[in-house]
């Protein structure tokens, strides 16, 4: 059961006039839940606590909140509407109890901020297992809050998302996975049993990404699912995980590390392997430009500064040198584009061209570029040029990207 299938329940109470008093209360108590959202606790809050410490201190004060409101209802109707308080609040009164003694274990829990630091640039912590209007078998809701997540994005209101559950998040559940999902909204569908599968399955799936689309991606392990979603963001990319958080990328490469890493750690974590990844383009679309974590400077992952010898890094050969400018130059003409897809690879191949001229050797920016060639569904091959000049090639065109960096592999390759 779950806080929103209260609701329903309330409905099928035979004495209807307690049923419309206990209606009209939970919905005080979910406004307890609800508000302030975490994001407008953090925008408030003008300590120098972490945005950990923040998150513990919101989710222990809404859980409190919810447990005051649960017992002024059972202080108020308990005596005389028995039978029906049992029916609707006790499973929520003992799911806060559970989540308050286990709320150490969770906090404690470094993994995710681990996995952020290393891949993401903002990290905004959500965990629904701190709901405390979850149930004691709480199923089949990462489809909602997927669905959630991508109304929200659409309509610009990402402030008010949050990990409380309302009736949105449940009508979005009933609505799982319907026929019309998966002939016209599934983009892809992969086999996976082990990482390498992982990885290549989820670069498969980011082919559907663009400025317009938010996608929801759910996993398969044994007889229990998992759903998430992604959307791009100016030109990088977000993640969305109710038992995660908002994740931040600076481009499509470093998020597929960390959803490869994330997944892996899932799989291991639940003693499943991953059996299906399935991609869905969700019925709403992207306003790309409205984002909430970038507002919050506590979200900010801090960089760590690397200081380097003079002489660390030996000189490369000016040719590869020459070659790395040629894919700086592209990136710099893409960017005067009014074109947002052309924005995206821009920033992506600056995001390369900077970390290629910190290799310290050519052998290593060979066998860097050599694995993005190798890789045919990486966001930098996917030849977004016109069909024109691949009729005008003769069906063996090359998109400029995969040009400039041949070029560049083939200029740190030893002759």
């Amino acid at each position: 059961m779950h806080y929103s299938d209260c609701f329903e329940l309330v409905k099928k109470l035979k004495d209807k006039v307690f049923a419309e008093k206990l209606q009209r209360e939970l919905e005080t108590v979910e406004k307890l839940a609800n508000s302030p959202t975490f994001t407008e606790f953090v925008k408030d809050d003008k300590s120098t606590k972490s945005l950990l410490v923040l998150r513990r201190e919101y989710d222990l004060a809404r859980l409190q909140a919810v447990k005051k409101g649960i017992r002024t209802i059972l202080d108020t109707y308990f005596a005389e509407n028995e039978h029906e308080i049992k029916t609707v609040l006790l499973h929520i009164k003992e799911a806060i109890k559970q989540r308050t003694k286990n709320y150490e274990e969770l906090v404690n829990y470094t993994h995710y901020s681990d996995l952020a630091q290393k891949y993401a640039t903002h990290y905004l912590p959500f965990n629904h297992l701190s709901d405390p209007f979850k149930g004691p078998t709480p199923v089949d809701y990462g489809w909602g809050h997927s669905q959630h997540y991508a109304d929200l994005a659409s309509r610009t209101e990402l402030d008010s998302l949050t990990t409380a559950s309302n009736k949105r998040i449940h009508t979005f559940a009933q609505s799982s996975h319907s026929l019309a999902d998966i002939f016209f909204r599934r983009v892809g569908r992969y086999s996976v049993d082990e990482e390498v599968k992982v990885r290549n399955a989820i670069w498969k799936s980011l082919k559907a990404l663009d400025d317009k689309a938010i996608l929801d991606m759910t996993i398969t392990m044994g007889t229990n699912s998992h759903s998430m979603a992604i959307r791009m963001v100016n030109e990088g990319v977000e993640f969305y995980d109710h038992n995660y958080g908002l994740v931040r990328f600076q481009n499509r490469e470093k998020a597929v590390s960390f959803i490869t890493a994330h997944l892996t750690h899932i799989s291991t974590t639940a003693k499943e392997e991953i059996s299906v990844i399935e991609t869905y383009k969700l019925p709403y679309t992207n306003n790309h430009g409205h984002q909430i974590v970038s507002d919050l400077d506590k979200s900010r992952i801090p960089v760590p500064v690397v200081s380097k010898a003079e002489d660390e890094k030996p000189p490369v050969q000016p040719n590869v040198s020459e070659a790395i400018d040629a894919l700086e130059n592209y990136a710099t003409s893409l960017k005067k584009s009014s074109d947002i897809k052309a924005k995206i690879k821009a920033n992506e191949l600056d995001f390369l061209a900077k970390e290629l001229n910190e290799l310290i050797s050519a052998g290593a920016i060979q066998e860097r570029v050599g694995a993005i060639l190798q890789n045919k569904d990486h966001s930098l091959m996917v030849n977004r040029g016109t069909g024109f000049y691949f009729f005008k090639s003769g069906f063996k065109s090359h998109s400029t990207t995969e040009t400039l960096l041949q070029n560049i592999h083939k200029a740190a390759t030893p002759s």
